[in-house]
């Protein structure tokens, strides 16, 4: 499953400007791609053109090789049965964590409301929300069990992109929880996001299966969509100060960061550390929030992982 904060296990048109086929592919369309930070994917009309189609034809191969088709929901028998998908990955107990009448709001004032289909069933959902700096807000999203490991969340989020692109927004922006070790992995190599600011508690209590009884912070990505797909692990020297790291006793380790750069180790698999021992990742969640707090008070930026799946955090580039 993967959430719109993008917090379950790994993994996303609409409106006027596209229209997108049952194999998942997009029809093309000229726009400014000139995102809110600035972004520009072309400089004129045929560059455009090319990356929206080239963000479609990914999606479109990715959705074939999946054996699943990709496309915007427009119906409200649709999104009904997309808001059902959804209750039952993230199983709240206060009803569907995304009312069928949200998704059809979403998707009649021109946002982003997707799925998978395996045949005639909804198998995955994705929805996205524009927001005031002219990014795509991507709230929630989530694969069934039976479906998982076949790479549909990541097939979602091309599919989202294309989307984007046709519609003249240039960057993705979510939330994922940074404790998941392979959410972190998902968003920052696979997708190549770039992680902007940390949030403590940003959704104060949460009631769901997966998140309830924990604090819900979060790490807020952005995705600038000019980029290639996948990104890639980042190098770090011998300079490389580990920040925090689990010790030999599963416990967290701080340390005092340095001058250059900084690593921030989390556990493999904190799902299975709450099983065992939910005091012990509570005290993990407590020590990465002060590791990548200080990190950004330091004025550092966490630019991507290393080889070893740490954040690495550097000094913004002077440019």
């Amino acid at each position: 499953m993967v959430a719109a904060d993008q917090t379950a296990a790994a993994s996303s048109v609409g409106a006027t400007m596209c229209s997108a086929g049952g194999d998942g592919t997009l029809d093309p369309v000229s726009s400014n791609l000139t995102g809110g930070h600035g972004v520009t994917v072309g400089d004129d009309p045929g560059s455009v053109d090319a990356a929206v189609a080239s963000a479609a034809r990914l999606a479109g191969d990715l959705a074939a090789a999946a054996g699943v088709r990709v496309r915007s929901l427009t119906t409200p028998a649709e999104q009904r049965a997309a808001a059902a998908v959804l209750q039952r990955v993230w199983g709240h107990a206060d009803g569907v964590p995304l009312p069928p009448e949200m998704l059809r709001a979403f998707a009649f004032t021109g946002n982003y409301v997707g799925a998978a289909f395996d045949g005639e069933q909804i198998v995955g959902v994705a929805c996205a929300f524009r927001t005031n700096h002219g990014s795509l807000h991507s709230h929630i999203a989530g694969v069934l069990p039976s479906h998982q490991g076949r790479a549909i969340g990541y097939l979602l989020k091309l599919h989202q992109r294309s989307w984007a692109l046709a519609n003249g927004i240039a960057s993705i922006v979510w939330t994922f929880d940074p404790l998941i070790r392979r959410n972190a992995y998902f968003n920052l190599v696979k997708l190549g996001a770039d992680a902007v600011r940390y949030l403590a508690d940003f959704y104060g209590v949460m009631t769901d299966q997966i998140n309830a009884g924990d604090f819900s912070d979060r790490l807020l990505v952005e995705w600038n969509l000019s980029r290639p797909v996948p990104g890639a692990y980042l190098p770090t020297g011998a300079d490389a100060v580990t920040v925090l790291r689990p010790g030999s006793d599963g416990e967290p380790v701080l340390r005092a960061g340095s001058e250059g750069v900084w690593l921030i180790q989390v556990p493999e698999d904190i799902d299975a550390v709450r099983q065992v021992d939910p005091a012990r990742a509570t005290r993990w969640r407590s020590a990465l929030r002060r590791a990548m707090t200080e990190a950004f008070d330091s004025g550092l930026v966490i630019v991507g992982l290393n080889q070893d799946k740490a954040y690495v955090a550097r000094r913004k580039d002077p440019r």
